[in-house]
C-alpha cells in the first residue's frame, strides 16, 4: 500500500501530466497542492524535496516550485542505438555503463525468437543507460554468438562504439528493422535497485527482436524506461522499405553470377 508521501508525489506527476506543464511552468502553491491532494503541508513538502532531488521540479526560495525538466521524448521505433530515438537537446548527456557481457545457452524461447538450435551459445549484454548521471533505462540484448564471436573483448574493453555500431562495423551485422511490444508495468526488484526507483513507481518496458536486411534475427532485447522520465511516439514502417532492399540484393546477387 502506498504511503500518503508517495501518492503525493504520484498526484505531483499526474498533475503535471494532466495540465501538461512544461519546462518553466509553475506548479500550484503548497497550500494549494495540500488542499488538492487531501494532505498534510508536510506531505507536500516532503514529496516536493523528494521531485526536486530527481530534478523533476525545481523550488526557489519565495518564488514557488517550477517544473525542471520535460519528459524526454522517446521513438523506440527508429533503427540503430538509442541514442537515434532519443529527442535530447544541447545540455543533456547521455552515457552508457556496461553491466556484464557473458556467455550463456539460450532459452527455449529465446532460440525461437533468433531462429537458432535448442542451447545454441549467445552472449547477454546488460547496460545502464545514464542521462545527466541519473539511471534512466536499463537495457539488455541477447546476441548470437556465432553471429559476434568476440564481441565481449570490444564491450569490456576500451573501445566506445555503441552496440549496434559495433554489430555492424565488426561483424556486418546492420540493423533494417525490429518487431517491439510495449508494455507500462509496476517495477521490479531489481530494477528499483538499478534505476533507483521509490517503492510505488512504474516502468515502460519494450522488448522485441532486431532483424537485418535479409530477415536474420540479430538480438533479442529488452529496454526498462522510468516511465516518470519518457514520453513514447511510435510510427509504423512502411511495408516496401524491406521489399526494396531486397530486390536490391537481389540485383547485386545477379550481377555477382
Amino acid at each position: 500500500m502506498k504511503s500518503l508521501y508517495e501518492k503525493t508525489i504520484a498526484f505531483v506527476l499526474q498533475y503535471i501530466d494532466e495540465q501538461t506543464l512544461r519546462e518553466g511552468d509553475q506548479l500550484p502553491t503548497e497550500a494549494q497542492l495540500s488542499a488538492l491532494a487531501g494532505v498534510s503541508l508536510v506531505t507536500v513538502r516532503r514529496a516536493l524535496s523528494e521531485l526536486s532531488a530527481q530534478a523533476v521540479v525545481r523550488r526557489e526560495q519565495g518564488r514557488g516550485t517550477f517544473v525542471a525538466r520535460p519528459r524526454v521524448k522517446a521513438e523506440t521505433t527508429k533503427i540503430g542505438g538509442l541514442r537515434n530515438g532519443l529527442h535530447l537537446d544541447s545540455r543533456s548527456k547521455l552515457q552508457t555503463r556496461v553491466l556484464s557481457c557473458a556467455a550463456r545457452a539460450c532459452t527455449e524461447d529465446e532460440a525461437k525468437r533468433l531462429g537458432l538450435t535448442a542451447a545454441a551459445t549467445v552472449w547477454e549484454v546488460s547496460r545502464l543507460r545514464l542521462l545527466n548521471k541519473q539511471p534512466m533505462i536499463w537495457e539488455s540484448s541477447v546476441i548470437p554468438k556465432i553471429l559476434a564471436p568476440d564481441i565481449a573483448s570490444y564491450l569490456n574493453g576500451s573501445d566506445k562504439r555503441s552496440l549496434y555500431d559495433l554489430l555492424d562495423e565488426v561483424y556486418g551485422l546492420k540493423e533494417a528493422r525490429e518487431e517491439q511490444t510495449l508494455v507500462s508495468r509496476p517495477a521490479l526488484a531489481r530494477e528499483h535497485e538499478l534505476l533507483d526507483l521509490m517503492s510505488f513507481e512504474w516502468v515502460v518496458e519494450v522488448s522485441g527482436v532486431s532483424f537485418s536486411a535479409r530477415h536474420q534475427a540479430i538480438d533479442a532485447f529488452r529496454m526498462v524506461f522510468v516511465a516518470k522520465s519518457f514520453a513514447f511516439r511510435l510510427e509504423t514502417a512502411p511495408t516496401f522499405f524491406v521489399e526494396a532492399v531486397e530486390v536490391i540484393d537481389s540485383q547485386r546477387a545477379s550481377k555477382a553470377q
